[in-house]
Parts: structure tokens; sequence; C-alpha cells
């Protein structure tokens, strides 16, 4: 068993994993995960899900299963992270990682959310720089939350004064004013911004900017983030460090419901898995699973819309902006992940191996781009991914019918590098191969 343990790599997008070894190494993991969809896994409260919120995330289907079993074999898809439970570990890897580092991972990261990972702590184990990350995604977590405008909710004031504006507390009244003074002791129920949720994220920015290393350089990693940090401090006057184990307690017991602050839940999952990986450090006590997980499909989506023409359009089909009307009636419509209608052409993005076959691809998806190029009347159209060995440009064939040229086209990553920078440097590289094959294909000098 303990020779297994050491062999067996879980990456993403494997289709053979023998579901036996694997029950066996990880038996009440593989109870709590097999076959589970990620809908329903994103309501495990120690569970984190980035970008953590699957309508934000056309690729990452709600139904979609982190290990799904077909005939006895276990297969993954595009998420990649970690996972425990008790005292089980683990962790999928990217299948562009090694054993040692995760410089996809950061780099994607760094490219869509324009974070400086560059101090990343290398001594720290895979499972405990995945959570480091997690300081990293909290400015942008913050922003998104502080555009609703503050959080503020009714709480109940005690007061001891001459100016009584609420209800009397005749049990305090008695006790503090007796003789008679010329105060009255009343209570007030009042909106306030200095509630649990707001001491949460006041503690959660205390704690990270003590992490030494990489506190300050977290807090600086967008423009905004000194302004909303200091906003949120301003609004927390009672912070003391001493409450904190109270404040987690009670946020945990307490999580927010409303929809119109679907933002604020957000943030207010990721601080509590920021401060209970300082509560309880990574060997969690309990039986409850628990982790982090990152849509990479989504990470690859975004990080290739960095590399295209600005006038490219990239739909967004949860704010049902973008897209194209598959009927005259304009009833209905379809999200392709970008397209250009002047230069008539259309293209996908997807996390999958598509580098094996020249020409191959799945039926699903020869399907998508034909609908796309046919509604568009494209004349070019292709899938754009990731490869391992080459730079992929391969005609897939031209359709019958309107005529269009279907193709695909790969963005190489570098599997030998001896250094994050020296990764990047590889990867502009790759990157400039591929801005050169796209702009050959709509034209442009």
């Amino acid at each position: 068993m303990k020779a297994m343990k050491t062999m067996m790599r879980i990456t993403d997008n494997q289709h053979r994993i023998a579901k036996e070894d694997f029950v066996a190494e990880y038996p009440k993991l593989s109870q709590a995960l097999l076959d589970r969809t990620l809908d329903n896994l994103s309501k495990e409260d120690n569970i984190f899900i980035f970008p953590n919120d699957l309508k934000n995330s056309p690729d990452l289907e709600k139904d979609q299963k982190i290990f799904e079993t077909v005939n006895q074999k276990i297969k993954t898809g595009n998420v990649i992270g970690f996972l425990g439970c008790g005292q089980e570990r683990l962790t999928i890897s990217s299948r562009f990682s090694d054993e040692s580092n995760d410089h996809f991972l950061h780099y994607l990261l760094h490219k869509v959310l324009h974070i400086n990972l560059t101090s990343l702590d290398v001594a720290l184990s895979r499972e405990e720089r995945l959570y480091q990350l997690l300081m990293y995604l909290f400015p942008k977590y913050l922003q998104a939350a502080i555009r609703k405008g503050l959080y503020k909710e009714y709480h109940r004031f005690s007061y001891n004064d001459s100016n009584v504006k609420g209800v009397i507390d005749v049990r305090n009244h008695l006790k503090k004013n007796l003789p008679f003074t010329g105060n009255i002791s009343y209570t007030t129920r009042e909106f306030t911004y200095d509630n649990p949720l707001m001491q949460l994220v006041r503690h959660t920015i205390e704690y990270i900017k003590n992490q030494k290393s990489i506190g300050q350089g977290v807090l600086d990693n967008l423009s905004t983030s000194r302004e909303n940090v200091a906003e949120i401090v301003r609004v927390t006057p009672s912070y003391k460090l001493a409450d904190r184990a109270k404040i987690i307690r009670g946020n945990q017991s307490k999580p927010i419901r409303h929809a119109y602050f679907h933002e604020y839940r957000k943030l207010q999952e990721l601080c509590l898995m920021i401060l209970n990986q300082e509560k309880h450090g990574l060997g969690y006590q309990d039986q409850k699973i628990h982790g982090i997980l990152f849509d990479v499909a989504w990470l690859w989506e975004e990080y290739v819309h960095t590399l295209l023409p600005k006038d490219f359009i990239h739909p967004r089909n949860k704010e049902k902006l973008g897209g194209i009307s598959v009927f005259s009636s304009r009833e209905r419509k379809v999200f392709p992940d970008f397209y250009q209608e002047e230069l008539k052409i259309v293209l996908d993005a997807k996390y999958k191996k598509l580098e094996l076959t020249e020409k191959g691809i799945k039926r699903e998806d020869l399907f998508q781009l034909i609908s796309y190029s046919y509604i568009l009347k494209a004349e070019k159209a292709g899938l754009v991914f990731p490869s391992k060995d080459k730079i992929v440009d391969n005609k897939i064939g031209k359709l019958a019918g309107y005529g269009a040229l279907l193709k695909k086209w790969s963005i190489q990553i570098p599997q030998e590098s001896s250094s994050y920078s020296e990764f990047c440097e590889m990867m502009e590289n790759s990157e400039e191969t591929f801005k050169r094959n796209i702009t050959k294909e709509v034209g442009r000098k």
C-alpha cells in the first residue's frame, strides 16, 4: 500500500485510474467524492471552488464530476486542487505540472487575475502552496464585494445617557442609575457596517498583513486594494485580535444567504478558509471534507482572451452579453467563446487533450463549431487548446455548405524549466507563435 501511495499521481483529464486502487488508497475521500457533481460539492462549507460561482463559468458544468466512474475506471475532469478528509490527502495536479511545481496554474492566475505570484513560498508543500494562493485571491473577492457597497445589517446597541431614542432597558437602568443621575439605560436597533461579516474581513486583512514573506505584496496586488483595505479598517473600529475565534464561529453559523449579497457570501467563504488554516493548520481533526479547487477550463478561456486581438468579442454567458441569435426572431442565443464578425472567424477555447490526432476532435466539439460558423457565416472556425510536445496549427477540414475552414491551434506549455521565471519566458515564446498564427488567419500584418 505504501508503494502505491508514492506512485499514484492524479492529474486533470485522466481516464484510466483503477477504481479498486483509488478506493483502497483513499477510502474516505472516495466515499465522499466519487460521482458527486460540482454543484453538489460547492455547497460544502469547507471546500472553496474558484471562480466559486458555477454560473460564472460556462465550461464548468453544474453536473460535472471531479471523479466519475466509468467501467470500473475513474476519470477526472478540468478541475485541479487539493482535497482532504481526516488523515487522507489528495492533490489533483495539472497535467502540465511536475511533481515539484505548479508553474502552469500560477502562470494562468498571473495572466488572468493580474496578480504577482513570484513571492509564493517554494519551500511549502504543494498542498500548503494551494492554500497560500487563497490569500492572493482575497483582493479580487474583496473588490467584487465592495462594488455592491459596504455590507451593513441591523444590530442591537445598548446606551446609558440622557438622549433616549430606543427601548428602555429597565434591568440595566435599575442597576446603573440608582440613585437617579439623569441618565437612562436603553437599547436601539441600528444599521451598522461594524458587524460580524465586516469584522471577519478585517480579521482576514490583519492575518494577511502578518504573513511576513507575502502579506503586504498580496494586499497591494490590485490598484484598488489599498483603498478597499483602508475602508474596511475605517468601518470596523471595534476590531480586537482576541475576538477572532468568536468572529469565525459566528460567521460559520450564520452564512450570508441573500442572493443580492452573493459576492459577500463568496468573500465570507474565502475569509473562513484563510482563517481556518491559521486556526487548524492543514490537519483538520474532524471527518469533514475540505479543500480548494480551481476550474482550469475557465482560467484557460480567460487566458486565451488575453492573447487575442482586442476587437474579438468574448461573450459572457452569465450576463447574457455578446451572444449570437440562433433564430431570426432573436429569441434564443448561443455564446461562442470568441468571434469577430467582420473577419468572419469564431474560436472556442478548450482545455482538452486535442494534440494526439491531427484532425480529430470530439463529436460535440465538431457540431458546436459547425453551428457557430453557420450562424455567423464564418469563413474560419477553430479550437484553441494547450499542448505538451509541439505547437499545433492544423486543418480539420473544410465544411460542405458555406465552406468554412475548421482548424486546431495550440499554445505549447513548457515541460522542462528550471524556475518559474524561465517558465514564464518559455510561455511568452509560445504565445508569440500563437499570436502569429492567429494574425495570419485573420489576414493582418
